[in-house]
């Protein structure tokens, strides 16, 4: 079946040293842009959702566009819940079917973002979904969590280490420098930090913040360790911008349809190119 969680995918982009992109969708169209992307690619990819998301549209329309799509394709296909502090949402979405979640509990200190993650392993594992935890602070703003350079830190490589073995999370996401939203100055990714991570825990590792880094970071990452990649405010912007430059190429023009046609043709090849960067390309 092609809708799966992410656990093998992830593992095999470990093993192989390339990356596997999660997409932050914001509607059909979208889902649809993104998952067309990966059958032309031949790249597994993953579905993410905001919380955001989740509460405009309902859990069953979601699982079931998604769902839906898989099964036109071979292509692996994993939908994820990002960035998720609310375990009665977590909930909800694993009993109505995302394959894999995110519990976001690293702004607690460590020892009850232990706890929580627990919970949601606890929760996860018996219906096959995977879970992603965070550790450090990630600076940036995504879903309306909002994290300044002040209180944004990095992770720690032994707190990595014990939170692998204590929560038995499937990925982890440790803050190293990149940051959510649109990067207004060079970012200082730690690259070293990422390595030492990497070459400590077992997991594959996520990146988050994957918007606006230059393909020669992306890579870098990749070669560090880095599994999984977020973009998120890429989709955003081209859903907003491919909209706007229809309509003004356009201005007479009142089909929805064809402006919804040319926001998907416009998606799918931008996703298509990150899947080229990270290397996930005829990795079926």
């Amino acid at each position: 079946m092609s809708y799966v969680n992410m656990r093998d995918m992830l593992l095999k982009a470990q093993a192989g040293s390339y990356a596997v992109g999660a997409f932050n969708i914001v509607d059909y169209i979208t889902a649809s842009a993104v998952i067309k992307a990966a059958r032309n690619k031949r790249s597994p990819v993953i579905i993410q959702t905001s919380t955001k998301t989740v509460v405009l549209y309902g859990y069953k329309p979601i699982v079931n566009w998604v769902k839906t799509l898989a099964d036109d394709t071979d292509i692996p296909v994993a939908l994820h819940l990002d960035h998720c502090k609310d375990l009665d949402m977590i909930k909800k979405c694993i009993d109505a079917g995302w394959s894999s979640v995110m519990i976001d509990a690293s702004s607690m200190p460590l020892e009850d973002n232990i706890e929580m993650t627990k919970k949601v392993v606890a929760m996860a594992k018996s219906k096959g979904v995977t879970v992603e935890g965070e550790l450090g602070s990630i600076v940036g703003v995504e879903d309306d969590i909002f994290v300044n350079e002040q209180a944004s830190h990095l992770a720690d490589p032994e707190a990595c280490v014990k939170f692998v073995e204590l929560t038995g999370v499937d990925v982890l996401a440790p803050a190293i420098g990149t940051a959510h939203g649109i990067y207004h100055k060079e970012p200082n990714v730690n690259f070293d930090l990422l390595r030492e991570i990497a070459d400590k825990v077992s997991v594959p590792l996520a990146i988050h913040g994957g918007t606006g880094l230059s393909e020669e970071v992306f890579k870098k990452c990749i070669a560090c360790g880095g599994s999984k990649i977020n973009v998120s405010t890429e989709i955003k912007h081209m859903f907003r911008d491919s909209f706007e430059k229809y309509f003004k190429d356009n201005p007479t023009d009142y089909e929805p349809v064809k402006a919804i046609g040319y926001v998907e043709e416009q998606t799918m090849r931008r996703v298509e190119s990150f899947m080229e960067i990270f290397g996930s390309i005829n990795r079926i």
